[in-house]
């Protein structure tokens, strides 16, 4: 691919060609307008032919060298040749950038400390729409095949829209008249799978062509990817804090009795086996029209494509904790559970769980624009965008959580580096279908639609004379989104839970965990999930229930149906968010002297106006009951089974003001500074004002609500950098940083009391509420180098710290920034005569995941410092051909959490290594 940049931005502009307007607008407001074809004829732009790693290195530096704010950028190797396997994973090499990962790809981005929901993320100056319940969006669901650039925004102008606070990410696709004539390419590849030992095939393919003396552009771009591969975990969903809690068998014993009880400790709720065998397919595709009659109008229609399907068939084995069952309690300096034994009190009490469950996604997403470039005269530059996007997930009903298990007894160990567990009677009791009772069962999943259309005009007027002031750009924005969440959910608790009937031994079998972890059993019983829903709504099962309660079968009959089990209703936490944004900006842009340096600086004003409307389902709770046979759960009873249907708005304004500079020191070295205003708007999930019980277990009662008055975190931003280019493809930089983010939304949890049939019981509730205010700042170094002998070295770290971090002692705190924390990146690249290898180790040191883990319970949730090592290497047969390997995670490491305290376990995954081999080819 041909990339374009300026040699010097110093020169002052006269009258612009309709290319000197694209070169701008690339520069200085990417998600306006598009890259026009190369114009021999003027001599500021520089044309570098993008192929291999090396030139795309040099392209995104002359791109951060030439910008007019605080970014930093990858650009493909070569036409459809993205550096890594996924657009995250590259992301991730960029200074300030993190990544979390799903199934060993990297999902979500944190820039700066700053998560997911806090980035607003472009594809081609679109805002693209997101399966997830929030703003996130999921980057595995966009193939690195179809993608020719993504350029991380740290500091805004006002020609971008609002909602980055983090930053913005613009991520590219190809443009037929960027190439002149006919071009493609196609890749072909195995992946093999280390833990699975599966082998799955990848292919990509583009073609593009220019027709009608270049002014007529078609480019069409396809891939598909499939994996097979396998996830091993160990996992304790979180820890109770503030427990008290007796060691039993020491009561009697008078040496220690009087060290019997234990008071404001924490006790881990289970420990879990987890192997999660999944098939993972991306198929994606990509079609772009162009037509530029003259050299003043440009026409483009695209359009893109992905489905992601993540069907995910987990097979588990689950140990529960109830308080009265636990006994031999060891406990560590900071009060957390370090050994203990489950034992059975008249044969009741701890469980031993076979768990069969989905996590799919089925993921769909479809984008289509129309953008029109017109050079009105001379001075005057129009452009006009119309997109809509639409992301679905259609796994509501379709996931499901199933468990057969028995009242048993087991112990375990937290106190070495990975946990262990002994079961009695061996790990044979976990092979005995004769053990195996009916417990729960659960369909559930969420249906999950976002809309997105925007509509846009942008303007770019350039004086007539030359002067200080070089130009203006204005604008105005809207943008309707709607997302709907359709939470379905169904189970059969009323009527199994308690390990109280028997499942059919034919309908068990052994499962055996490849490659799994030591220290735990390797085999335990499994099932068919969907024999299992039968025979549970079968007549024979009401039949055996009728028998062993002494109730009549029509009674039984009737209560099963009443489930609903096969046919999933809308749940209470199901809603509708409908959100207009109209905007307006202006942007002006100077270039002067100081002491005989250039100086080129803008400053700009973006006004926004945010309505909202909030549809939502609200039950009424009318009690809670004891689970017959079960003491670990309780069940919910609601006053209607349909609800209330809930409906509120909230609207609200802002003035987002913007200050770039940026001084030449030298041809060589720079000085940037940057001031900014910067907002977020409430996550969707948290403007639903709706009850709803999370957990309801004995001494275990929790429940969440939305807030619909919510205003966006606002963020006041400034940025000093210092870049010194002191070789063709050799750079060195340094940024500090800081954000002052008000009216920080907070999910507090609080004690509630709530009156029912039965008496008053007191909830942890989890609100979302404004008023905190967060402080983030950090230090930015990044070091490119390349030598002549071919190789080269790429180095970076960000060190980012906040007023707004967890004091890990004081357990009624529950502000923090998630997300937040160092990272490095280090690449070894060679490339000569058409051999290139690299290794690449990218390492995020621990920080916070989530101030109440998503698992349940009130604690936080870390994850551990992971370091990753990735390695690939090609080499090109002739101008057509090359064969590549690639290798990620090639040391195997595995990903930890724990929660408060390093001591308390809460989940180690393995994804293991991936390797490929494959050959290319480009025409």
């Amino acid at each position: 691919m041909t990339h374009k940049t300026t040699k010097a931005l110093a020169i002052p502009f006269a009258k612009r060609s309709l290319l000197g307007v694209a070169i701008a607008s690339a520069l200085h407001a990417p998600a306006v307008f598009a890259q026009q074809p190369a114009d021999s004829a003027n001599d500021n732009v520089e044309v570098i032919e993008v192929r291999g790693f090396t030139s795309s290195l040099k392209a995104s530096m002359l791109d951060k060298k030439a910008a007019s704010v605080v970014s930093d950028g990858i650009t493909a190797e070569d036409l459809g040749k993205f550096p890594d396997q996924n657009v995250a994973e590259s992301l991730q090499r960029i200074t300030g950038v993190a990544i979390d990962r799903s199934g060993g790809e990297g999902q979500f981005i944190t820039v700066r400390g700053f998560g997911p929901q806090f980035n607003t993320v472009l594809v081609n100056g679109r805002q693209i729409a997101t399966e997830n319940q929030g703003r996130e969006f999921s980057f595995d669901t966009l193939p690195a095949e179809l993608i020719s650039g993504a350029t991380v925004y740290k500091s805004p102008m006002a020609s971008m829209q609002e909602g980055g606070i983090g930053a913005t990410v613009e991520v590219t696709t190809a443009r037929p008249l960027d190439f002149d004539g006919f071009k493609a390419a196609a890749s072909v590849k195995g992946m093999y799978e280390e833990i699975s030992e599966e082998t799955t095939p990848q292919v990509s393919g583009l073609v593009s062509n220019t027709f009608a003396d270049g002014t007529v552009g078609v480019l069409a771009a396809a891939s598909f990817q499939q994996r097979k591969a396998q996830t091993n975990m160990l996992e304790t969903r979180y820890w109770r804090p503030g427990v008290s809690i007796t060691n039993r068998s020491e009561l009697d014993n008078p040496a220690y009795a009087e060290n019997a009880q234990f008071n404001n400790v924490f006790i881990p709720q289970n420990f879990d086996q987890i192997v999660d065998l999944v098939d993972r397919e991306r198929t994606s595709a990509n079609l772009v029209f162009q037509y530029a009659p003259s050299d003043k109008m440009k026409l483009t229609l695209d359009g893109l494509y992905s489905q992601f399907e993540v069907d995910s068939d987990a097979h588990s084995v689950g140990h529960w904790f109830s308080d009265s069952n636990l006994d031999n309690l060891q406990f560590t300096d900071l009060g957390s559970v370090q050994s203990l034994d489950s034992t059975l009190v008249e044969g009741v009490g701890g469980a031993t769980d076979f768990i069969r469950r989905r996590f799919g996604r089925d993921v769909e997403i479809q984008a289509f624009g129309a953008n029109f470039e017109w050079l009105v005269n001379d001075s005057l530059t129009a452009v006009f965008d119309v997109s809509t996007s639409t992301a679905e997930d259609s796994s509501g009903g379709n996931n499901f959580f199933t468990v057969v298990g028995y009242n048993n007894a087991y112990s375990v160990d937290y106190s070495g580096n990975t946990p262990t567990l002994q079961v009695n009677g061996g790990n044979e009791a976990l092979l005995d279908p004769s053990l195996g009772r009916l417990h729960y069962n659960e369909r559930n999943g969420f249906d999950t639609e976002d809309t997105i259309s925007e509509y846009r005009a942008d303007f770019e007027w350039v004086p007539e004379s030359m002067t200080a002031f070089t130009r203006m750009e204005f604008g105005v924005y809207f943008q309707d989104r709607e997302k709907e969440n359709n939470r379905r959910s169904s189970d059969s608790c009323s009527v199994y839970c308690g390990y109280q009937f028997d499942l059919p031994d034919e309908l068990l079998s052994v499962f055996t965990a490849e490659n799994y972890f030591g220290g735990v059993p390797n085999q335990w019983l499994t099932y068919d999930p969907e024999a299992y829903f039968d025979y549970a709504m079968s007549d024979e099962a009401a039949q055996q229930i009728a028998d062993a309660t002494g109730a009549s079968f029509d009674d039984v009959r009737a209560a099963l149906d009443a489930t609903s089990l096969n046919n999933p209703s809308i749940a209470s936490d199901s809603f509708a968010v409908q959100e207009e944004v109209l905007s307006a900006y202006m942007q002006f842009f100077f270039q002067t002297e100081v002491s005989d340096m250039p100086l080129d600086f803008n400053f700009g004003i973006r006004y926004s106006e945010t309505y909202t409307q909030v549809d939502g389902i609200g039950r009424v709770l009318q009690d809670i009951q004891p689970v017959p046979n079960d003491p670990s759960d309780l069940d919910t009873i609601y006053a209607t089974d349909t609800g209330t249907p809930v409906s509120e708005s909230n609207s609200y304004s802002n003035l987002l003001p913007d200050l770039n500079i940026k001084l030449s020191l030298t041809d060589d070295l720079m000085l940037r500074y940057a001031y900014s205003q910067t907002l977020t708007r409430p996550t969707m999930g948290d403007l639903v004002p709706v009850f709803n019980v999370t957990t309801a277990r004995p001494g275990n009662l929790q429940a969440q609500a939305g807030n619909t008055e919510l205003k966006p975190f606002l963020s006041t931003n400034w940025d000093i950098s210092l870049e010194y280019y002191y070789a063709d493809t050799s750079y060195l930089a340094a940024a500090v940083f800081q954000k002052e983010v008000e009216d920080f939304i907070v999910a507090t949890v609080q004690p509630e009391t709530q009156n029912l049939d039965s008496g008053a019981y007191e909830f942890n509730v989890r609100r979302p509420r404004n008023g905190e205010t967060a402080n983030v700042d950090g230090i930015e170094l990044a070091w490119l180098h390349t030598f002549e002998n071919g190789f080269g070295i790429q180095a970076n770290a960000t060190i980012v710290n906040s007023d707004a971090e967890l004091d890990r002692d004081d357990t009624s705190q529950v502000f923090a920034l998630e997300g937040l924390g160092d990272s490095q990146n280090l690449t070894v690249f060679y490339e000569m005569d058409g051999f290139q290898a690299r290794v690449a180790y990218n390492n995020r040191e621990g920080f916070m995941q989530d101030v109440v883990s998503p698992l349940g319970g009130v604690e936080p949730r870390y994850t551990e410092t992971y370091g990753q090592v990735d390695v690939s290497a090609s080499y090109d047969i002739d101008e057509t051909f090359t064969v590549f390997f690639e290798g990620i995670n090639v040391t195997g490491e595995e990903f930890r959490r724990h929660g408060r305290y390093e001591e308390q376990f809460v989940q180690l995954v393995d994804d293991g290594a991936r390797y490929a081999v494959g050959v290319r080819a480009t025409f």
